[in-house]
């Protein structure tokens, strides 16, 4: 009888266990980062829709300059996408001429830190109320 040695070749059960760990660990790093990106983006969409709140804010100020209405300064709601923000609007320095205001945009739940932050010049012969 002859005894003929087949020459299989292949991995080992532990060469594939290895592989497995090391693919599993790249997956886990790669899943980590696209979170962290979806996060980003989410945290920029937001500042994004925080800033046109904070410049629509501003542009009603100076169009109620325009018709000679008062300035409603202090805190307001806006809805602007599917998020609401707290806006707040201060007068900051006054001058001759011009008038500085500050438009600072809110989460709802922080109203101690804003989201956005805007300066903005309106005439001295804007009323405030």
């Amino acid at each position: 009888m002859f005894f003929r040695w087949s020459k299989v070749t292949g991995f080992t059960l532990i060469e594939v266990l290895v592989a497995l760990v090391i693919l599993a660990s790249v997956g886990v790093v790669l899943m980590q980062t696209s979170v962290t990106g979806t996060k980003q983006s989410d945290y920029l969409t937001e500042k994004i829709l925080a800033a046109w709140v904070a410049e629509d804010r501003a542009t009603e100020l100076r169009l109620a300059v325009r018709l000679g209405q008062p300035l409603e300064l202090g805190d307001a709601w806006i809805e602007q996408g599917t998020l609401r923000f707290r806006t707040r609007v201060l007068k900051i320095e006054q001058t001759e001429f011009l008038q500085t205001i500050e438009v600072s945009v809110f989460y709802p739940s922080d109203v101690d830190q804003p989201l956005y932050r805007l300066e903005s010049f309106l005439p001295r012969e804007a009323s405030i109320l």
